[in-house]
Formats: structure tokens, C-alpha cells, sequence
């Protein structure tokens, strides 16, 4: 018998056998054989709504039903494919040597520990770049079979280096993920684009996550130097680590958001070569 896993929410990453369920338990007769069942929840301002579910899966087994997960603080030094994520999705490392103040995953993963590599095409390793040499070429070994495969994860631009950037122009690479969270990465942030643009990789495959939420207009010079050296912004408006309930953002926020992780709407907005403001009047 396997554990059944209980989501608040499906996302592309959510897993799809018959022992993944989302909310609310079903009828008896479709709940299958099982050992345990466990709750798991991501982010902390649904952590009342996991727990509720708990209750409901009680009672609807007599098997024990156990909640975790990042927003209940649950360590994860290692990693069991197509558990908690699809199949296809994996960790070859877990943590991350860095101590960045918006990011968890020290706290949750401690410091980077290489793991057994198994089968899949999307990386989702936290800092893949911090790993030695001789795990990134088995991993490089094991996507030579792969196709559409995605680094993630977000790879640290100060450590992307020729060996990176050699061993992917020969993989099926879809999508490569960066992080420019401060302009104090930007000088290296634009140096690895560079290498990975300089190697023949597009803006449409160098993507790169970029944190706003404290100044709009400091923000849009982030994001249009992110774009103008040759990556797709995907941004991200800043959630507090461990807040009961989401941070809200206003109607303006909320725009700049949706226009500057979108990937048309940022083409079009670049192409007025105007700011979000002039863009918006």
C-alpha cells in the first residue's frame, strides 16, 4: 500500500496518480488502499485551511493522518521522486550554502547535500551551482536522455561558469533560470547572461526570477536591465517568511506585477519604451 498525499491547491507541479488528492476527502468507495495519509501545505497563510483539511481526512480514515510540509517548518534533507511533486520534477541537491533574509531554505534544507540523482527533466535544486563538479556531470550525464529540460530552481549568476555553460549547449535545454533579487546582483547576473547568450541561448529559453514589492520605480530599472541583457523577467512581489495570511498588495502593485511576469505583456511594454506610469495613463 502507498500514502495518500492531500494538497491544499493544484499547481503544474502538483502530482496526478490515483494517491494525490486535492482538499476535501472523496466518497469512501474512490479513497484506495493506504498506509497514512499526509497533508501537505506550502505556503503559511494557508496552513489554517491544511489544517481543516486534516480534521475532514480523519474522518474519513481510520489510518493516520499526518500534515506537513515548508509552512509547518518541515525539514527536507532529501528527496523521494514523485511524492510531493510530478514525477518528471526533481532534486538532486537539497539547501543552500547562502543565508539570504527572504529565503527559507536554509532553514528548512540546511546547507547544500548532493543526493542520489534519479530520472527527470526539470531541476529544481535550490543552488545546483553550489554542488561539485563531479555531481553536476552526472546529472549532465542523466539529461543527455532528457528532453525540455528546465533548470528551475535558479541558478546563483555569480557561480555560472564555462563548464556550466559548456555542458548545457549540449543538452535539450527549454528553460534556464536565473535570480536577480538586488541591483547588487546585477553587475554578475549580467555577466552570466552573457556567457549564456554568447553560447546561443535566447531570451525565450534565459529566464530570470526578480523580487519587487518595496520600490516600483527602483523595481522597473531592475527588471528593464534584466530584459535588456538578454532574459525574460519573471517577477515576484516579496511574501514574508511565515505570515499568517498573504501580504496584499494594492491595484497598482498588482499590475506591475502581472505585466512584468507575463511574458507578452513585458515584450509589448519594452517595445513603448516607456515606464509602467507612462504606460498605464
Amino acid at each position: 500500500m502507498r500514502n495518500i498525499r492531500v494538497f491544499v491547491d493544484r499547481t503544474s507541479y502538483t502530482p496526478n496518480d490515483e494517491y494525490a488528492f486535492i482538499g476535501f476527502p472523496p466518497l469512501p468507495a474512490f479513497i484506495p488502499e493506504h498506509n497514512e495519509v499526509h497533508i501537505s501545505c506550502s505556503f503559511s497563510w494557508e496552513k489554517s485551511q491544511a489544517e481543516y483539511l486534516k480534521y475532514q481526512w480523519e474522518v474519513a480514515t481510520d489510518k493516520p493522518v499526518k500534515i506537513g510540509g515548508p509552512a509547518f517548518g518541515s525539514q527536507a534533507t532529501d528527496f523521494i521522486q514523485g511524492m510531493y511533486l510530478k514525477p518528471n520534477i526533481i532534486f538532486t541537491t537539497r539547501g543552500c550554502n547562502n543565508h539570504c533574509p527572504w529565503c527559507c531554505v536554509p532553514k528548512l534544507e540546511g546547507n547544500l547535500k548532493e543526493l542520489p540523482i534519479c530520472q527527470g527533466n526539470i531541476i529544481q535544486d535550490n543552488n545546483f551551482l553550489q554542488s561539485s563538479r563531479a555531481h553536476k556531470n552526472k546529472v549532465f550525464d542523466m539529461l543527455h536522455g532528457q528532453r525540455q529540460i528546465q533548470f528551475k530552481g535558479g541558478l546563483e549568476a555569480e557561480l555560472l561558469d564555462d563548464h556550466f555553460v559548456n555542458a548545457v549547449t549540449s543538452l535539450k535545454i527549454d528553460e534556464l533560470w536565473l535570480a536577480c533579487d538586488t541591483d547588487a546582483t546585477l553587475p554578475k547576473f549580467k555577466e552570466a547572461c552573457g556567457k549564456l547568450t554568447k553560447a546561443g541561448f535566447t531570451r525565450e529559453k534565459i529566464k530570470c526570477y526578480v523580487l519587487i514589492g518595496d520600490d516600483m520605480d527602483k523595481n522597473e530599472v531592475r527588471l528593464r536591465e534584466v530584459y535588456e541583457a538578454g532574459a525574460m523577467p519573471f517577477a515576484q512581489l516579496y511574501q514574508p517568511i511565515g505570515a499568517a495570511t498573504k501580504k496584499k498588495y494594492s491595484k497598482e502593485w498588482q499590475q506591475f506585477h502581472r505585466m512584468w511576469s507575463r511574458p507578452a505583456a513585458t515584450r509589448a511594454h519594452m517595445e513603448q519604451g516607456t515606464d509602467f506610469h507612462d504606460f498605464n495613463t
